[in-house]
């Protein structure tokens, strides 16, 4: 249930969401949502845990397949999964918009909202570093590589222009791997020089 959900708010969105049209289109009663998920600001936000699980397990399975790919790699890997099919699409509008949306006493907290957001940066962060990036510079490029991939999603959803925006999304992301290919050579340059290694 919790799967159809997610699927059903990614359609919808989360703006305005009501309980009882969404029971009526998933054939239960309104009791059973909240009986199985408690108020509706409850259920979007278990909605949209399960929908950053869901995206998690995607990249889990590319990394256990080829597990040297590259931060770049995974975002165009991400690109390519987005633009596959319309559920996949709206699996992820629903984090761009819970992000987008203002805090309201009864709407989402804004821990849930900076989830959103937060989740994509820290892991794109933590393997740049691993790649070779210095913190700091990881900290910048993350934040930027976050904002130009949600920028392009956002773009897609309002237009639905997909070869531009890959286009687009190519050249974002061929400066983030001159940025890590600068970083993964000085880090390597410097470790050459400690070992007295000079080829």
């Amino acid at each position: 249930m919790l799967d159809e959900i997610v699927a059903y708010l990614g359609e919808h969105g989360l703006a305005n969401v009501s309980l009882r049209p969404m029971a009526r289109s998933l054939g239960v009663s309104v009791n059973t949502l909240t009986h199985h998920f408690g108020s509706k600001d409850d259920l979007v936000l278990v909605a949209l845990r399960r929908s950053g699980h869901v995206q998690q397990l995607v990249e889990q399975r590319w990394l256990d397949r080829d597990p040297g790919m590259s931060q770049v790699d995974i975002l165009r890997a991400w690109w390519r999964w987005i633009t596959a099919s319309p559920s996949n699409l709206a699996t992820v509008r629903l984090g761009v918009e819970a992000a987008a949306l203002a805090a309201t006493p009864d709407g989402l907290p804004r821990r849930a909202r900076g989830e959103q957001i937060g989740i994509w940066r820290t892991n794109i962060e933590d393997r740049l570093v691993a790649e070779g990036v210095p913190a700091d510079v990881a900290s910048i490029e993350a934040s930027l590589a976050k904002a130009m991939f949600t920028g392009v999603v956002v773009d897609l959803l309002a237009t639905g222009q997909k070869a531009r925006l890959t286009r687009a999304l190519d050249v974002g992301l061929a400066r983030l791997d001159v940025v890590v290919a600068s970083w993964s050579a000085s880090t390597q340059s410097s470790r050459d020089t400690r070992t007295g290694r000079h080829d």
